[in-house]
């Protein structure tokens, strides 16, 4: 069993991923996850990128929806084609990738191929952007983080406010 779920892993990440860029605040799609999310099909494609809150500790994830339909007024991103590159991505401005990769425990400002799950909750399909397998989080997941009380922080850093 356990070799199977390397070989679906293996397949999946292969196929199934996006690419963050931190500098830009960007994510791109491999071809085959927009052509699953039906991307060819779509004359205007807009996307909401949220985060999803842990139920157990380190559960925390992020995700994205393509078109969905918000009764509010809601912040989407379009996708857009990159003719110079030729990817088809979108700019994630809440949350921003730094903040991903801040909560997944990974350096900043960097490029990442992050793996992606299709998640359905109730009759939404939306696509989860897991963290990385080799990179443990060394950072709380924002449900974990306590507030430290700013006379604290600044004897800790040996400031004046």
């Amino acid at each position: 069993m356990k070799l199977l779920k390397r070989i679906y892993n293996w397949f999946r990440s292969r196929h199934m991923y996006v690419i963050a860029d931190a500098t830009d605040n960007s994510i791109t799609f491999s071809h085959a996850l927009f052509h699953h999310m039906g991307g060819l099909s779509l004359e205007q494609a807009k996307v909401f990128a949220f985060y999803v809150p842990a139920v157990e500790p380190r559960q925390g994830h992020y995700g994205f929806i393509l078109n969905p339909s918000f009764e509010q007024e809601t912040q989407l991103a379009d996708i857009q084609y990159n003719t110079k590159h030729r990817t088809i991505g979108f700019e994630t401005l809440n949350p921003t990738v730094n903040r991903i990769f801040y909560d997944y425990g990974m350096p900043a400002l960097i490029k990442a191929k992050l793996d992606v799950k299709v998640k359905t909750a109730g009759d939404i399909t939306y696509y989860q952007i897991c963290p990385p397998v080799n990179n443990v989080p060394s950072v709380a997941m924002p449900s974990q983080q306590k507030k430290v009380p700013s006379v604290a922080l600044s004897t800790q850093l040996n400031c004046e406010w």
